[in-house]
């Protein structure tokens, strides 16, 4: 039943929404907590999903058949022994009975239009003798159900970015990464949690025995995405992206794929972070609770019960003007002062994102390499490049739209961290080989960084 309550939980409120009768633009904006008809025991709920998951298992047994009622009774009464035949057909016959959704569809030529759409019955059933069967709509909603969303099963999507790559599939990679970042955040939300609130033992406990897998499947993950990183690195796979994207509508750049790599390493980094910060915790046995507090109740718990007399006087010699009389009031006149708005409904709510948005050098490196990547592989392919031959042929500025960009140390990062172009690279230096007056008036001279593939010979004298 766990992995449904998955599913519902998060369709639940956009079903209230569907079937609200709230007039629009309404002033009257606030929502109070509904009462639901229902018994409350979630029984029907529960027939339901047990059905549903048999009705599969039926369904690859069988392909496709027809189920009869009373195979399905025997198999749900071990589970709910208070099931009888009368309740099976009643949860058979809701299931089966279509309802219409109503939903927006938009195009360029109509704009937004109403449309609706009958396809929801779950199951198909024989009006003759009530067989039964999974429809289309049952058959996808047990397969969502079971939707795994866990960072140990998300190393093997990472593989995924391989076979896309090799296919040449560049539109899927962002989708795979955001589907591998949800799962890391959704592992760092849990750490947090766990660390914020210490009652969760049944939580505390499953990492605990996890743990080894968690960390080995975050290691898989880091080291595939930054294989990948690499593979972008390699000439064939740069020009096999371009023509690619050449050939596509919407604008695609190299930056956009790298973004999304981006955002998985720093996640896993986070989770890192959190990851160790809990088991130093853990060994050294001060998990502390920090969990949500009800400011309204410790108001009136403060008016009700004021602090002793010490604990004031410590309070108001540090925080309060000299020479003040403090009154305090009756804790009745707090009654209409207090605010019973729940951060739920407040218009700003604290959220905490650790992920950051790109540095202003990283993404000007990025641009760089975009401009003048290329053309410096292709240049090192004929032999060594210094960077006084580099700089002689402009790649340390870029003039676009009547603006110079200058990008004179994005270009000497070149010489220093050589992974940036390709892995087969090192460096050599020619000693006192470096003399250039630049047209903004900066002067370079000394040592003459030398930027050669491994296994390159020099003719000049220089030092490796």
């Amino acid at each position: 039943m766990t992995p449904w309550v998955h599913l519902l939980s998060s369709t639940l409120r956009l079903l209230d929404l569907h079937d609200s009768n709230h007039e629009r633009h309404s002033e009257n904006i606030n929502v109070s907590v509904e009462s639901r008809p229902g018994l409350g025991d979630g029984y029907w709920l529960d027939i339901a999903c047990l059905l549903l998951e048999f009705l599969l298992e039926e369904d690859y047994r069988t392909n496709g058949q027809y189920i009869p009622q009373v195979r399905c009774l025997n198999h749900l009464q071990p589970q709910i022994p208070e099931l009888t035949a009368e309740d099976l057909a009643y949860i058979a016959n809701v299931l089966s009975t279509p309802s219409e959704l109503y939903f927006r569809k938009r195009s360029e030529q109509e704009g937004a239009v109403t449309a609706s759409t009958k396809g929801t019955a779950l199951l198909e059933k024989q009006s003759q003798i009530g067989h039964i069967r999974l429809s289309q709509a049952g058959r996808q909603s047990v397969i969502l159900s079971r939707q795994v969303d866990d960072i140990l099963y998300s190393e093997h999507d990472a593989a995924k970015i391989v076979s896309a790559i090799a296919r040449s599939d560049f539109d899927r990679i962002p989708g795979i990464c955001d589907s591998i970042l949800l799962s890391i955040r959704g592992l760092t939300q849990e750490v947090r949690r766990i660390r914020e609130n210490p009652a969760l033992e049944g939580k505390l406990e499953s990492f605990r025995n996890n743990r080894k897998h968690y960390e080995m499947a975050a290691r898989n993950i880091q080291a595939t995405i930054m294989d990948c990183q690499n593979q972008f690195l390699r000439p064939e796979i740069h020009e096999r992206f371009y023509q690619w994207a050449a050939q596509q509508e919407l604008d695609w750049d190299l930056s956009m794929i790298n973004q999304s790599f981006s955002r998985i390493l720093n996640a896993l980094e986070n989770l890192n972070r959190r990851l160790t910060d809990l088991l130093r915790d853990i060994a050294e046995g001060r998990i502390q609770s920090m969990g949500v507090i009800d400011f309204h109740k410790a108001a009136l718990n403060l008016a009700w019960t004021p602090p002793s007399m010490d604990l004031l006087t410590s309070v108001f010699a540090q925080t309060a003007p000299f020479g003040l009389a403090v009154n305090l009031p009756a804790p009745g006149d707090f009654q209409g002062m207090l605010d019973n708005q729940r951060a739920d409904n407040s218009p700003r709510s604290l959220v905490y994102e650790d992920s950051e948005e790109e540095s202003a050098e990283s993404l000007l490196l990025q641009r760089f390499l975009n401009l003048f990547g290329q053309p410096i592989r292709d240049r090192l392919q004929e032999g060594p490049l210094s960077l006084g031959e580099a700089i002689c042929n402009g790649w340390h500025t870029h003039h676009e739209s009547g603006q110079q960009e200058d990008f004179l140390p994005q270009l000497i990062n070149m010489f220093v961290d050589t992974e940036q172009l390709q892995s087969d690279l090192t460096v050599a230096i020619e000693y006192n080989g470096l003399n250039i007056q630049l047209p903004d008036g900066r002067r370079l001279h000394g040592d003459n960084p030398i930027l050669m593939t491994q296994g390159s010979n020099l003719s000049r004298e220089v030092h490796s």
